[in-house]
């Protein structure tokens, strides 16, 4: 063989061992890629770094699942684990509890009327619409003096009338995971946090649509938590 002859099959030689170095770091990457949890897949979003994208997810302990057809083949291990279903929709977003309270029974918002003389009140559609903060809500219900079925505790707190319909908006998706999970799925009237005055507070319809006010110490509805999701 000639020297020329030679270099030629080392170039070839040394083009073959660059192929199947790329090759190997190729198959070493997609296998961590698919040993990585849902999380951090969901967390690679590359126009977002840091959030994850808009969705449903099945909130467990210490996973979050985006929920998607595939994830009804692990559905009886996930159901021993969740604790809600979580939505996102741009800075939005919010878990929803498994179950109401009261074995899905229509209960009355507090034991007694509100007595404290509170400047919190939304008696006008427009400014009960627009009510967020359940949270805060919840806990002047509880100065007041829930219900004794509603028990709240690690962040779970009853939503405003905002709330409830941005979680209205994935009503469908929502209960369809819920179904999933042998949860309760959200239909009837629900009592909201928001409360129009010393007496009454913001209910609302699911069957229609309809938002109204009654009487929280003594008109009946059903009510199911929330929780804060990622932001």
């Amino acid at each position: 063989m000639t020297n020329k002859e030679f270099e030629g099959v080392a170039r070839i030689l040394d083009a073959a061992k660059s192929i199947k170095d790329e090759a190997e770091l190729i198959c070493k990457n997609a296998s961590q890629l698919q040993r990585r949890s849902p999380i951090d897949k969901m967390m690679a979003e590359p126009e977002a770094p840091g959030t994850i994208k808009d969705g449903i997810y099945l909130v467990c302990d210490n996973e979050i699942i985006e929920y998607t057809p595939a994830v009804t083949e692990d559905i009886e291990d996930i159901k021993q684990r969740c604790c809600g279903v979580g939505v996102k929709l741009g800075g939005k977003s919010i878990i929803v509890a498994l179950k109401d309270f009261a074995d899905r029974d229509d209960i009355t918002l507090t034991c007694r009327p509100d007595r404290s003389g509170w400047d919190g009140y939304n008696d006008n559609y427009e400014d009960a619409g627009a009510d967020w903060d359940g949270a805060g809500n919840t806990e002047h219900l509880k100065a007041i003096g829930l219900n004794s079925a509603i028990t709240l505790s690690g962040g779970w707190y009853i939503p405003a009338v905002a709330q409830w319909r941005f979680i209205c908006l994935f009503r469908k998706e929502i209960n369809q995971a819920l179904k999933e999970l042998d949860g309760d799925e959200l239909s009837g009237w629900y009592w909201t946090s928001t409360e129009y005055s010393a007496t009454t507070a913001w209910g609302l319809n699911l069957s229609y649509g309809d938002l109204y006010n009654n009487a929280k110490a003594s008109d009946r509805g059903r009510v199911r938590a929330v929780s804060a999701f990622i932001s």
